[in-house]
């Protein structure tokens, strides 16, 4: 489909202000999105001591429920009030309801397991809504910058960019912070007052960042009269094959990336033996912010010399390998695990970063359309997340064995749950992503 008459997508340079203050915004779309997967299932079970399957569903389904219905609602409300509300205005809700939401979710009230599971899993409803409320408008807002598919690549390449600065600040400076602390609930709950301060900071520059871009493109939406689409269509839009094998594909790689991520701090503290594990994971965070950061310029290239779908498939082959790898190798040390994390990252900025930008492409050559295909993108992303990096990690963890009564004291686990926490952060991982790869053999951009 081609872009609706009456809107105005020249392919001029945005220039390097505008790419910045758009990519800003995502650093408080990635702490939103990394500190439960990484923190929140571990937080449940070794500080509140709740079994690792009935934390995975108090986070999986409010992620499933309120996250995906949130972003599809958020979606087709920004495309049909497009007109009258430009989508960065989206950008000023989830200021102002960002540090509610996290301040709120480590703050725990003392009562029975069964208390403290409502609790987080009633925050953390409010949260996935809060986090639909400014990311699906901030996706959909790429396809607007520009009608050149190759600067469409740099300006996710800049968003990487700023992915790492907000898996600096989720995967470094919260465990950090709760390190400082002591490791507690109270050392929670400082970090979620930090983060409480970042977000809206991130989501109010990208506002005028945003604003700013927009001018430089020119960019005018289409006066073509509003239609409602009704569930069935929009599922029709979705299930084109250009779309649909992108998103079977990213859904299938995100849940072993969930899975990877969430299963960090155990296979550092369980299967590495490391009681330093919230230090040692901030030198792991950095190797992969280093190894994204670098390769945006590579893959940017590798996808004009070979095509999107090609370096797609290639950076995916690169990220399994590497957690296949990683999986058994536990006592390989702390140089390993960093080399190791930067190769991973590599990879995964790859993948990660064409896969936004073939989204784009779909968005924008149907811009109608463009909230409708973010918010299928954001949900699947939740979606992911929540099954690889909660409940499949959970379910797993329980059923290999793992004993959150030993993990709140300190006590070592079985050799079989340690084979459930490697095969949970390397293995899943690595056979979901080349499975992923063997169905984006099947993208047609067409």
């Amino acid at each position: 489909m081609t872009a609706a008459a009456g809107s105005i997508r020249p392919a001029s340079t945005l220039g390097l202000g505008a790419q910045l203050g758009y990519g800003v915004g995502q650093i408080a779309g990635q702490i939103f999105r990394d500190v439960p997967s990484l923190l929140l299932l571990f937080f449940m079970t070794t500080v509140l001591g709740i079994a690792p399957a009935v934390a995975g569903v108090a986070i999986f389904v409010p992620k499933l429920v309120w996250g995906v219905g949130c972003d599809m609602l958020v979606g087709v409300f920004s495309d049909r009030w497009r007109h009258r509300i430009a989508r960065r205005y989206w950008l000023l809700a989830g200021a102002f309801g960002a540090p509610v939401a996290m301040v709120l979710l480590f703050h725990v009230p003392e009562g029975s397991t069964g208390l403290r599971v409502a609790y987080v899993a009633g925050v953390f409803s409010l949260y996935m809504a809060v986090f639909a409320s400014f990311s699906v408008p901030y996706l959909a807002i790429s396809g607007e910058l520009t009608s050149d598919p190759r600067q469409r690549n740099v300006i996710m390449a800049w968003r990487l960019v700023f992915t790492a600065a907000g898996v600096l600040i989720s995967g470094m400076l919260a465990p950090a912070i709760i390190q400082a602390q002591g490791g507690g609930q109270a050392a929670y709950e400082t970090m979620a007052l930090v983060l409480a301060i970042i977000c809206p900071v991130a989501l109010v520059i990208a506002f005028f960042g945003v604003g700013h871009a927009s001018a430089q493109s020119a960019y005018v939406a289409p006066a073509e009269t509003r239609t409602r689409l009704s569930p069935r269509a929009a599922l029709g839009v979705l299930l084109v094959p250009r779309f649909s094998v992108l998103l079977s594909a990213n859904l299938l790689q995100l849940t072993g990336a969930g899975m990877g991520y969430a299963s960090l701090l155990y296979f550092l503290t369980y299967n590495m033996g490391r009681s330093d594990a919230f230090q040692l994971i901030g030198g792991i965070v950095m190797a992969a912010c280093v190894g994204i950061v670098v390769s945006q310029p590579l893959w940017v290239q590798v996808a004009a010399r070979i095509g999107k779908r090609r370096a797609y498939i290639a950076a995916t082959l690169l990220f399994a390998a590497t957690y296949a790898v990683w999986a058994f190798a536990a006592g390989w040390g702390t140089l390993a695990a960093y080399a190791l994390s930067f190769v991973m990252a590599v990879g995964n900025a790859g993948w990660t970063m064409l896969g936004f930008s073939m989204m784009s492409d779909i968005a924008s050559d149907d811009d109608r359309h463009a909230g409708l295909y973010s918010a299928a993108w954001i949900a699947s992303d939740k979606i992911a997340f929540a099954l690889g990096g909660t409940l499949l990690v959970g379910l797993m963890l329980s059923a290999f064995g793992f004993d959150s009564a030993k993990a709140v004291a300190g006590l070592p686990q079985s050799p079989t749950a340690l084979i459930g926490v490697m095969a949970a952060f390397g293995l899943a991982p690595a056979a979901l992503n080349v499975i992923g790869a063997l169905i984006m053999t099947r993208w047609n951009r067409n």
